[in-house]
């Protein structure tokens, strides 16, 4: 079981190293750690906000493919929340980055600016939801 001070360090870890790729100019050739991190960073993210709003039991897991679909994200998550609609939408969408960063070719560099620029939206977004607790 997973608690909310170590869903933060999870989430330290994958930030820090995601923005350490951003200071070495290395995104693009470390794009399937990036588009993993990012993911994780946002699941981690994610666990943090249900819990902080008891919206979960203590120890329910998140699964990054929770978020394959929208479908299947609405179904896993039928409790209501605060901006619930693009909650989701950016957890679905850093899936699908997820998916195109870490299987198959190399992706142009726009591929992954828009994964780490997605992570940072979710971020800011559930950073002013706990903030107006």
């Amino acid at each position: 079981m997973t608690t909310i001070d170590e869903h933060r360090e999870i989430l330290k870890e994958f930030i820090d190293d995601i923005n350490e790729k951003i200071r070495s100019n290395l995104v693009v050739e470390r794009q399937k750690i990036v588009g993993f991190a990012a993911s994780e960073a946002s699941t981690n993210l994610f666990a943090i906000y249900l819990h902080s709003k008891n919206l979960v039991e203590p120890g329910h897991n998140i699964n990054h493919k929770f978020f394959a679909s929208m479908k299947i994200a609405e179904n896993k998550f039928e409790i209501d929340f605060l901006n619930k609609q693009n909650i989701l939408e950016l957890l679905v969408k850093q899936e699908d980055y997820r998916n195109k960063l870490c299987y198959g070719k190399k992706k142009d560099s726009k591929i992954v600016d828009s994964a780490i620029k997605n992570l940072f939206e979710l971020k800011d977004l559930i950073d002013k939801e706990l903030e107006e607790r």
